[in-house]
């Protein structure tokens, strides 16, 4: 390799493995017989194939700074293996050394930020479901626990007085959010009877949410039943006795699980007492 100059001092920068030969010249314009060789080895360039992850809250990412040759690693959390598996949001960095070089990469393990129930309305068997969409993206609902999944926000045929697991998440995402939403509508008339069919008011499904509330009145205004943690349904009796069949009137409160907001409803009841 032909360097400019003849000094006794040359700078190189080969991009592979290269050999030069030195060749000394004496005070008398001879030259060595026998020219000294020296070889720079060139090492390749540290690359590494890490990069941010994202995973679900709670659940584990795979952090992997790739293979190269005589590669060893260093993480910031002190690991020294080419992957490591956490679940703890942050940036962790690796030093990648090959014996010569050394290099620094980082990346993220990331939870990606999900759409937030804002509010669920029930009413005609039509569950209506709202939310946040932090992203922008196009998002998904379900009811029934994530099992089957549709873009549109509401959900038509749904039925009364029943428990739905509902899920949002950003379409075809592992992650959604969830919530259990009961579909409670009051029946206008009981017949306890005891055939099985409209025997009472209950009063289950909601009792678990916050600031439940639930009376039923007589048409003079008096309480004839108060709901508590022992009694949540109301089966046309007064302290054991059968009532007279008539209209009676319910009041209910109850706090709706996704607006954090208090529902009140408040009509009558046709109850048909047996004789």
């Amino acid at each position: 390799v032909n360097l400019p100059g003849n000094g006794n001092t040359q700078i190189v920068s080969p991009t592979t493995t290269t050999t030069y030969q030195v060749i000394a010249l004496g005070g008398n314009g001879c030259t060595t017989n026998i020219p000294a060789t020296i070889t720079i080895e060139v090492v390749p360039a540290i690359v590494s194939t890490l990069k941010d992850v994202l995973v679900c809250a709670g659940d584990n990412g795979i952090l992997d700074a790739g293979a190269g040759p005589n590669y060893t690693y260093l993480w910031s959390n002190g690991a020294t293996t080419q992957t490591i598996s956490t679940n703890v949001p942050g940036t962790y960095s690796v030093t990648i050394s090959n014996g010569t070089c050394s290099k620094v990469f980082t990346a993220q393990l990331l939870n990606p930020a999900l759409p937030q129930f804002t509010n669920i309305t029930y009413a005609n068997h039509t569950l209506t479901i709202t939310a946040t969409n932090p992203t922008n993206a196009v998002l998904e609902y379900s009811i029934d626990n994530g099992v089957t999944w549709q873009t549109s926000n509401v959900f038509f045929n749904a039925l009364d007085n029943t428990n739905y697991n509902i899920r949002i998440r950003n379409k075809d995402a592992d992650c959604s959010n969830f919530i259990e939403f009961y579909t409670f509508v009051v029946i206008n008339a009981i017949t306890p009877n005891r055939d099985g069919v409209n025997e009472g008011v209950s009063f289950v499904g909601i009792a678990g949410y916050n600031n439940f509330a639930a009376s039923i009145f007589d048409r003079y205004g008096a309480e004839i039943f108060k709901a508590s943690k022992s009694e949540l349904i109301w089966d046309g009796t007064l302290r054991g006795m059968n009532i007279p069949t008539g209209t009676y009137w319910y009041k209910v409160q109850w706090q709706n699980p996704a607006s954090k907001k208090l529902e009140l409803r408040n009509g009558w009841i046709l109850l048909k007492n047996r004789n």
